[in-house]
C-alpha cells in the first residue's frame, strides 16, 4: 500500500491495506444504480423519492437498533422501513405501541441522511470531500437525545472532540489520497474503522463514522451502509480485525450490504406506467424507445439475461459435478439411498415455473421481490434416504416487479414428506445478484465465490439430520 506509513502512524496497524484491490461487484452496482437513478429522473421522479425516502428509513432503523435507541425485530424494522415512521405508518404496521421519543430519533436520523443526499446531489465535482465541517455538521446532526433505561431521563450524548483535531485530519489525508482509484467500499471500510478506533466524536463516534461512510458510498452512486441485524457480530469481528486483515473483512462486509440494498432498491421501483391505450400514446412511446437518451438503456436490460443465463448453464455442470460426487459418498448396496439432478433453463415453457412457492418463500425473507415472470431458471439436486427426500434448489430469477435489468440467485433447502414441505431454509448467506453493467468473466468469478460456501451448508444442513 502505497499510503501504508500514514494508515500505520495513525493506528499503528501491522497490516498492508490494498488500497488498489478491485473492486469487482460494487463498479457494476454503482453505474447500474447510476443509469436507473437517470432513467427514474425522466420517468417517474415521485418513485425515486420514494425508493431514497425508504432507503433513508431503513438506515435510521439499522443505526437507532444498532445504538439501543429502538428495539424492533427484522420483520417489524423491514415493515417500518416500508411504511414509515409517522402515526399511519406505525398503525400500519403494528407498532402504534412505539413512544413518541423513538419516532423523533428516527425521524431525526432519516433526515441526516436525506440532507447527505441532498449534498452528494449539489456538488459539483466528482468525489465530493469528507472534511471537518462535515464531519462536524453530521456530529449536530446525528446528536439525537435519548433515554436513560436505567433511571428513564432523557441525556444527551457527550459532545466528544471538536471535529479538526489531528487524528481526524489524518484520517481524512489518508482517504483523498486515494480517491481516484480506490474501491469504494475499502474507503468507506476505512471511514468506519479509523473514526471508530479514534473516537473523536464520544458515544456517537460510531453513527457518525457510518453517516460518512454512507456519504462516501453514495458519492460513489452507491447506498448508504445499512448492517442487518444477524450481521452485526460480524461487523463488528471485522471492525475489530481490520487492523491485522488490511480492512479485507470490513470493506467485504460493506460490499454485501451494497447488493443486498441494490436488490431492495430495484425491487421497491415497482411497476413502470402502463402500456398506452391510443394511437398516439403508442407512437410517443416508439419515439421515447428509438431516441437516445434515458429510455434506449431499457435495450441493455437484456444484457443481464445473456450474462445470468451462461453463468446459469456454468452452475448447471458444478451441480452435476456435485452430483457425481454424493453419488460415490452416501452408495450401499441396500439400494435406498439416491442422488439426482436435475434443472429448468429460463425458457423451458412448463419447468420453469416450478418450485414457485419455495422461491417466493425464500425470497421473501431476503428483503426483496422475485420476478418469475420475465427470467426463471433452476438447478436442484435431490437426495433420496430412508429417511425422506431432501431438495437443494438453486433459483436464478429477476428481480422486481418489472424488470429493470437485474437477476439474482438463491440456494435453497427443504425436505419434503407426502407431499408437504417442511425445513424451508434459504442457505445462501446472501443472495447472488447480476445486472446489465456486469460482465461475464467478473459475474462468474463472483459466483464461484459465492456458490462453494453456500453448497457447503447445504450439505452440512442435510448431514446433521441425517
Amino acid at each position: 500500500m502505497q499510503n501504508g506509513d500514514a494508515a500505520n502512524g495513525l493506528l499503528g496497524d501491522h497490516a498492508v491495506i490494498d488500497w488498489d484491490a478491485p473492486s469487482l461487484e460494487c463498479v457494476a452496482i454503482a453505474e447500474a444504480w447510476a443509469d436507473l437513478r437517470d432513467l427514474l429522473l425522466d420517468e417517474n421522479p415521485d418513485g425515486l423519492a420514494a425508493v431514497e425516502a425508504r432507503m433513508a428509513r431503513e438506515w435510521a432503523l439499522d443505526l437507532a437498533s444498532a445504538d439501543h435507541l429502538v428495539d424492533v425485530d427484522r420483520s417489524l424494522a423491514f415493515r417500518l422501513a416500508a411504511n414509515g415512521f409517522d402515526a399511519a405508518g406505525r398503525d400500519a404496521v403494528g407498532a402504534g405501541s412505539m413512544a413518541q421519543w423513538q419516532v423523533d430519533v428516527l425521524s431525526g436520523l432519516q433526515e441526516a441522511l436525506l440532507w447527505l443526499l441532498d449534498r452528494v446531489d449539489e456538488e459539483d465535482h466528482e468525489h465530493p470531500v469528507v472534511d471537518p465541517e462535515l464531519l462536524g455538521e453530521l456530529q449536530h446532526r446525528l446528536q439525537v437525545p435519548e433515554i436513560d433505561p436505567a433511571t428513564g431521563d432523557w441525556v444527551s450524548p457527550d459532545p466528544g472532540a471538536e471535529p479538526g483535531s489531528d487524528g481526524l485530519r489524518q484520517v481524512i489525508d489518508v482517504l483523498v489520497a486515494r480517491t481516484d482509484d480506490s474501491a469504494p467500499e475499502l474507503a468507506a471500510a476505512w471511514l468506519v474503522h479509523s473514526l471508530g478506533r479514534l473516537r473523536p466524536f464520544g458515544r456517537i463516534s460510531d453513527r457518525v463514522a457510518r453517516a460518512a461512510a454512507s456519504y462516501w458510498l453514495m458519492a460513489a452512486d452507491l447506498f448508504p451502509l445499512t448492517v442487518r441485524r444477524e450481521d452485526r457480530n460480524a461487523f463488528s469481528d471485522a471492525a475489530a480485525a481490520a487492523g491485522s486483515d488490511g480492512l479485507a473483512g470490513l470493506s467485504h462486509l460493506v460490499a454485501t450490504s451494497q447488493r443486498r440494498s441494490f436488490l431492495q432498491a430495484v425491487s421497491a421501483l415497482g411497476r413502470v406506467p402502463a402500456e398506452p391505450d391510443d394511437l398516439t400514446g403508442v407512437i410517443s412511446e416508439i419515439s421515447d424507445q428509438f431516441r437516445a437518451g434515458p429510455s434506449s438503456l431499457r435495450r441493455r436490460f437484456a444484457e443481464a439475461v445473456t450474462v445470468a443465463t451462461e453463468v446459469f448453464w456454468h452452475a448447471k455442470g458444478r451441480i452435476a459435478g456435485i452430483e457425481s460426487d454424493l453419488g460415490e459418498a452416501i452408495e450401499d448396496d441396500s439400494g435406498e439411498r439416491r442422488v439426482f439432478a436435475d434443472y429448468s433453463p429460463p425458457d423451458h415453457p412448463e419447468r420453469r415455473s416450478w418450485h414457485r412457492k419455495q422461491v417466493i418463500d425464500g425470497v421473501r425473507r431476503q428483503g426483496y421481490f422475485a420476478n418469475l415472470r420475465n427470467y426463471s431458471a433452476w438447478n436442484r439436486i435431490g437426495l433420496d434416504t430412508p429417511n425422506g427426500r431432501s431438495e437443494i434448489l438453486l433459483s436464478f430469477h429477476a428481480v422486481g416487479q418489472s424488470f429493470r435489468g437485474v437477476i439474482a440467485a438463491i440456494l435453497i433447502f427443504y425436505r419434503k414428506r407426502g407431499g408437504e414441505i417442511y425445513d424451508h431454509q434459504v442457505v445462501s448467506r446472501e443472495p447472488f445478484q447480476i445486472n446489465f453493467r456486469d460482465t461475464l468473466p467478473v459475474a462468474r468469478k463472483r459466483f464461484e465465490t459465492w456458490l462453494d460456501p453456500a453448497m457447503r451448508s447445504a450439505l452440512e444442513v442435510w448431514r446433521r439430520s441425517e
